[in-house]
């Protein structure tokens, strides 16, 4: 049978990680993964992440199934530090998943069954993993204006202009802040007129909000999000708390819906359960109280302009 393969394409960024590792060079910088680092180029475990492992590891009594949403205490919390009250609660609706990479993936798929081979619309550049996840879930690839190699920052008239001709069965992919790879952010001005186009067109606004505090600050990162939010009727959000919880082996993420009132909210989750069901079945065991990011929280870079994963 696998006479029949060839071989895959490699991952770039990690291709980098091999090529930083070999480099012998004192004054290297990595410039790769997206990971916090101290003094000494170490990823250190967060002393909150400790004292919430002491605590689960003391008082757990149990390694029964989580469910297929997940710990509702971890998906409440996300709610409350991504979304505050920008929508109405009973509109949402929230599953676990495996990082912000999972989260993606089952919300594309959900969008493939709500819309089979819709076009899903992502910057120039975006993330690169972004790409084969939307293709591998069924969903057409575009691309809208996003950097300017001349300025380094965002081309948004001409990001804006693509966004107004969009219709209802399109797709946006928005990076909720700390732009991944080229670290060029919407302003709130900018954003408000985002959220106007898309309240405007209707188009899906599907937010990965990979890096919230990494930037300005936790309410200043999630002000995209939740203006986009309050101003449409449907959206999807990718979060992960990989990077701002400083777990990431654990692969801590969530997928969030937003529809157009509870009946819509409740079919689909059904749909997005049903999914993580005939994929990893249930999310990994998470702590019964999640633990608020370190107050170490870095900026994206000294430049503000980085190159993250």
């Amino acid at each position: 049978m696998f006479e029949t393969l060839t071989k895959a394409p490699g991952d770039k960024i990690l291709a980098l990680m091999g090529e930083y590792a070999a480099d012998p060079r004192p004054t290297k910088i990595d410039l790769g993964v997206g990971v916090y680092k101290d003094e000494q180029g170490t990823t250190p475990i967060m002393s909150s992440v400790k004292k919430a492992e002491q605590k689960i590891f003391s008082a757990g009594k149990t390694k029964t199934y989580l469910g297929i949403a997940g710990n509702k205490g971890f998906g409440a919390a996300v709610l409350d530090l991504a979304l505050a009250d920008s929508v109405d609660r009973s509109r949402v609706r929230i599953a676990q998943a495996p990082g912000g990479t999972g989260s993606l993936w089952v919300l594309m798929q959900l969008v493939n069954r709500a819309r089979p081979g819709a076009t899903i619309w992502v910057s120039d550049p975006t993330w690169p993993n972004h790409n084969p996840i939307a293709i591998n879930s069924g969903l057409q690839v575009k691309t809208y204006p996003y950097f300017d190699t001349e300025t380094r920052g965002v081309k948004f008239a001409e990001m804006l202009d693509t966004l107004d001709k969009l219709g209802k069965d399109d797709v946006v992919l928005l990076h909720g802040c700390c732009h991944n790879p080229t670290g060029a952010n919407l302003s709130p001005d900018q954003w408000d007129k985002v959220a106007a186009s898309l309240a405007r067109t209707r188009a899906l606004p599907f937010i990965d909000l990979a890096y919230l505090g990494f930037g300005d600050g936790l309410e200043a990162d999630a002000y995209g999000t939740r203006k986009v939010l309050s101003s449409v009727s449907e959206a999807l959000v990718a979060f992960s708390g990989s990077k701002n919880f400083g777990l990431y082996r654990e692969r801590v993420g969530a997928a969030i819906l937003i529809a157009r009132d509870a009946a819509q909210a409740d079919i689909a989750q059904s749909q997005l359960l049903n999914i993580i069901r005939g994929a990893y079945s249930q999310p990994p065991i998470m702590a019964r109280k999640s633990s608020a990011p370190s107050s170490r929280t870095p900026h994206c870079a000294p430049n503000g302009k980085p190159s993250w994963t």
